[in-house]
């Protein structure tokens, strides 16, 4: 190999070693920038999971009132059957007895 041969390999050598050193630059600072998003995304994640949970606790309490008033609206269902089961009975027991005065008279 001759000395210009020589030089020319070394030059080529030495390009691509500072390609290689500038592309190495480029990805850390590439690498750098995702590390930097992903930390990003990683809190939004969080946020949005802790939203999430929150709205579900909101939910749950809301279901629970729900189930509770239907509980007092069925106790009260009850009690206003029973009233109207006892009101048929006295208006029932008026009319037979008016009835049953009449019939006598």
């Amino acid at each position: 190999m001759t000395n210009e041969e020589m030089q020319r390999t070394m030059e080529f050598i030495l390009n691509q070693q500072a390609q290689f050193t500038a592309n190495l630059q480029k990805l850390q600072e590439s690498q750098a920038k995702s590390d930097e998003r992903v930390a990003q995304l990683e809190g939004l994640v969080t946020r949005l999971a802790a939203a999430t949970l929150k709205g579900f606790e909101d939910t749950d309490a809301k279901i629970n009132a729900l189930i509770d008033a239907q509980m007092r609206t069925d106790e009260n269902l009850k009690r206003t059957d029973e009233n109207v089961r006892n009101l048929t009975a006295v208006v029932d027991r008026y009319f037979r007895e008016r009835n049953g005065q009449k019939g006598s008279e």
